[in-house]
């Protein structure tokens, strides 16, 4: 019989924050279903957690186990079409913590999403926790998102998602060398900008633009979508240092599709940067604030986190992580309950690419 945790022990789950490299924005359904979009992005080892106990039966058992956490508010619209849909009716009390705030770029809605399914769920594979956490979004709630959060949030790695017109979304897992990895942690900086927004306020009217036929817009995406084979390429090789053009090139290419993704202070703060040492970056996410990702070059990292620390942007320690999703289950009195306590879902990866 299959047995959910929330039906007698509390839970603790998580799921990892991501950064797109680039191809962000062709995977919304308005460009993917009439050209096919394409995005390369990675899992990093900033997560969101989420704690969940039958409600009554182990007041605040979850909240103590996750430390810095809060209750999820009864009006939290993930929260509320994730327990219509998988809550089997039983009242169930949550709480999360996040490793970086809400609405920053890095895909906290998307893993809060498949962290709360993997904790109602602990059995399904990360696929099925990707494509259900992203029709919970998109269809359940009808936010105008796309779907690379959820799939790298639930399958962790490298990837390359493709996103056929009218198709299952088809996802390839990219090896990276351990040495090009260790570059990554070494050369992209993350600095946070203080602004935070809702990814669907500023999305929507790249949406409304490109079903109208936009077709300046709908160049961008193209262009956009382009840079995935570039990136890629420079994944396989030895340098990164053709890395920051590649981000530099996306995010001009993304501010023209909407007057919303950047904001003043962010283009003078990465004008400086760029002077300091930096070989480019670009808002990650939907923009309009969030986390600024740059590449920087050993012999100038001093220098440009100098310029950002100057400009009140503050930096967020992070590495790129191959860790998916994963359950613990709470026992009373004791720290571990469960057949596969602490388990990371699934452990058959490969049979999902």
């Amino acid at each position: 019989m299959t047995v959910s945790p929330h039906e007698s022990f509390p839970w603790i789950s998580s799921a990892p924050l991501r950064i797109s490299i680039a191809g962000g924005g062709t995977d919304l359904p308005s460009y993917a279903d009439r050209h096919g979009g394409a995005v390369l992005g990675a899992a990093i080892d900033l997560r969101v957690h989420v704690g969940g106990a039958a409600g009554g039966q182990h007041a605040g058992g979850h909240a103590l186990a996750l430390p810095g956490s809060a209750p999820v508010r009864a009006d939290n619209p993930f929260a509320q079409e994730a327990l219509r849909l998988y809550g089997k009716g039983a009242k169930i009390d949550l709480s999360s913590r996040g490793d970086a705030p809400a609405g920053c770029g890095l895909g906290t809605s998307a893993a809060f999403c498949v962290a709360l399914l993997a904790g109602l769920n602990p059995l399904w594979s990360r696929l099925q926790l990707a494509e259900s956490a992203s029709a919970l979004e998109r269809t359940g709630l009808n936010r105008p998102v796309g779907s690379q959060d959820h799939y790298l949030s639930a399958l962790a790695g490298f990837r390359l998602l493709r996103f056929p017109p009218g198709g299952a979304v088809e996802t390839e897992q990219v090896d990276v060398r351990a040495g090009i990895v260790e570059q990554l942690n070494e050369e992209l900086l993350l600095f946070y900008t203080g602004v935070t927004r809702d990814a669907a306020h500023v999305l929507r009217h790249q949406d409304s633009k490109v079903l109208s036929g936009n077709h300046a817009i709908e160049r961008r995406l193209h262009a956009i979508k382009e840079l995935t084979v570039a990136a890629l390429d420079i994944l396989a090789g030895r340098s990164l240092v053709p890395l920051g053009e590649i981000l530099g090139r996306h995010w001009e290419l993304k501010k023209g599709l909407s007057s919303g993704i950047s904001l003043p202070e962010v283009d003078v703060a990465y004008r400086d940067a760029l002077s300091a040492g930096c070989t480019g970056g670009k808002l990650l996410g939907a923009g309009g604030g969030g986390f600024l990702l740059l590449h920087v070059p050993a012999r100038t990292r001093s220098d440009v986190r100098r310029v950002m620390e100057r400009h009140g942007f503050q930096e967020k320690a992070f590495s790129f992580s191959h860790e998916g999703p994963r359950v613990t289950w709470l026992g009373r009195g004791s720290p571990v309950h469960g057949s596969r306590p602490g388990a990371h879902l699934s452990d058959c990866d490969g049979a999902h690419d």
